[in-house]
């Protein structure tokens, strides 16, 4: 009987060593894939600043270039009312010149 009891409790030893490893083991594993999923996480998210500054230069960069387009048109569209009222503007240059010098004649 004594042998049987000493077997039993061996037995559990072992078990009990081997549920043991087996929790280490598991433990490890958990710590392994939390620290390969955090290095996943830091570097998806690296990746993502890197594209989201890259994205905000682009679109700075065409809207500066939209804006010197905008200007430009502004610009050249001065000339061209010019160009296209020039007619009205020496008449109304002319009439002004007419007004003055009339009044300076009486």
């Amino acid at each position: 009987m004594k042998e049987i009891v000493k077997k039993i409790m061996e037995t559990e030893n072992e078990v009990r060593g081997k549920v043991e490893e087996a929790h280490s083991e598991a433990q490890k594993i958990v710590r392994t894939a939390e620290s390969g999923s955090r290095d996943i996480i830091e570097t998806r998210r690296q990746n993502a600043i890197r594209e989201g500054q890259a994205l905000i230069e682009r679109l700075t960069a065409e809207a500066e270039q939209e804006r010197s387009q905008q200007i430009s048109k502004v610009k050249g569209g001065s000339t061209e009312v010019l160009k296209k009222r020039s007619g009205e503007i020496e008449k109304a240059v002319s009439q002004i010149i007419e007004m003055v010098a009339g009044k300076e004649q009486k």
